[in-house]
């Protein structure tokens, strides 16, 4: 079941659409939870580790359209996040009108203590579990990357999937992950689209919004794993100014504005944002309350809670995170007239994409020749899906004077209550 404020945030939603009660005994929990034990060698000794999987609500019919959602690798994966984080990719779904459920997936261990040759071990036996189980499938359930996966994550579960299909013979096999690389039967503009939606939803919103500034918008990304590094470097440097950028471990400020590729040589070569010449080294936490225009969390959850939410200066956040601003740092924001892009909107480029990528799998196997032809067909169909989907919430925003979080969950909700209503005959 959901925590108490996110069951509170439910039970609002809910009484403000004056819906039926089976709609709030369907969304606070998850539908099932998979839990299961891989060994894996590790240093020369067997070890067990723990994998969850949880897939949360599927308005539709299961075994026609699947559970959709991440699996991450992190020792802080827990039964709980995984619930929220399946249940804000059942919000993702509805607004964007894709034909999935949401799930969510975590093993639950620290990568950066094993070998890359057993992190592949472990992902095998996940992949192995998953289908033992006949937790995924095409028609079931399709993960994709997540903090701590990417594109060879993805290949590996693929190949070691493909490899055991001779005595399982599950038609579509390619569709039964997502994110995988270009060349492996993935999608081009697949490693990118998070940020590339992102960037189209804070462009769609500055226009619908007339938000207007003196100068470029200055805006500060925390983060710089694949989504805060593809912002950055997809950021037109003459419409915006890049003020800060961090890390893990820390961070840079200049007014002056940083300049993508000088930052991701100094990165690239030593491994941090440390000694970067012409501008000041700061922490996560001072870069969160930077004076900015724009505020781009783009790292982990929890980073906007109630300790530091009165602190913000930015005139505009986009949660490009998932979860990164707690029930309460939202309640904060909607008090200090902050107006925040919730993640539901603003990161759904990553599985619009995976949509993509899973629908071509279903029958399309290009030569590298159609590559282009595709990219630019991904292109213009994320940019209207996008554009959509903030259109959609900001209109419901402004009509009925709710936030724009506020207003994103209730369009979800509304098209759960329909979708299950048809769905279950209620």
């Amino acid at each position: 079941m959901l925590p108490k404020d996110k069951l509170e945030r439910l039970a609002w939603a809910c009484e403000y659409l004056r819906a039926p009660d089976w709609l709030f005994e369907e969304l606070k929990g998850p539908k099932d939870k998979f839990n299961f034990r891989i060994r894996v060698m590790v240093g020369g000794e067997k070890k067990l580790f723990n994998v969850i999987r949880v897939q949360y609500c599927n308005p539709h019919s299961t075994g026609a359209r699947p559970f959709k959602g991440g699996l991450r690798f992190h020792p802080d994966v827990t039964e709980e996040l995984l619930e929220i984080l399946g249940f804000d990719m059942v919000k993702k779904c509805a607004l964007a009108n894709l034909p999935f459920g949401g799930s969510k997936g975590g093993w639950i261990v620290d990568t950066t203590k094993l070998t890359k040759a057993e992190i592949r071990d472990g992902t095998e036996r996940i992949a192995e579990g998953f289908l033992t189980r006949n937790i995924i499938g095409p028609d079931i359930d399709v993960p994709g990357p997540d903090m701590g996966t990417n594109s060879e994550t993805m290949f590996w579960m693929y190949n070691k999937i493909a490899e055991l299909n001779r005595h399982r013979g599950i038609p579509n096999v390619a569709a039964i992950v997502t994110g995988k690389p270009l060349e492996c039967d993935g999608c081009p503009g697949r490693e990118d689209a998070t940020a590339t939606g992102g960037l189209i939803v804070l462009q769609e919103y500055l226009k619908i919004s007339q938000t207007l500034f003196k100068m470029a918008p200055r805006i500060a990304i925390q983060g710089f794993g694949n989504v805060g590094f593809n912002f950055f470097k997809l950021i037109p440097e003459t419409q915006f100014n890049i003020i800060a950028i961090s890390d893990v471990s820390g961070g840079l400020y200049s007014p002056n504005g940083l300049n993508f590729e000088k930052v991701k040589k100094w990165h690239k070569e030593y491994g941090s944002f440390k000694g970067f010449p012409d501008a000041e080294e700061i922490s996560n936490e001072d870069l969160l309350e930077s004076d900015c225009d724009i505020l781009v969390p783009a790292a982990i959850e929890n980073q906007i809670t109630a300790k530091n939410a009165y602190n913000i200066k930015a005139g505009a956040i986009l949660e490009l995170a998932n979860e990164a601003v707690d029930s309460y740092g939202y309640k904060i924001l909607k008090e200090r007239r902050i107006p925040a892009i919730p993640g539901i909107v603003a990161n759904t480029g990553g599985v619009a994409v995976s949509y993509i990528e899973w629908s071509n799998n279903r029958g399309l196997r290009p030569h590298k020749v159609d590559l282009e032809k595709i990219l630019a067909d991904v292109q213009t169909r994320l940019d209207k899906i996008m554009r959509d989907v903030i259109r959609t919430v900001y209109n419901k925003s402004a009509k009925e004077a709710l936030t724009l979080d506020e207003a994103a969950d209730i369009i979800a909700l509304e098209t759960l209550r329909d979708q299950l209503k048809m769905k279950h005959g209620y």
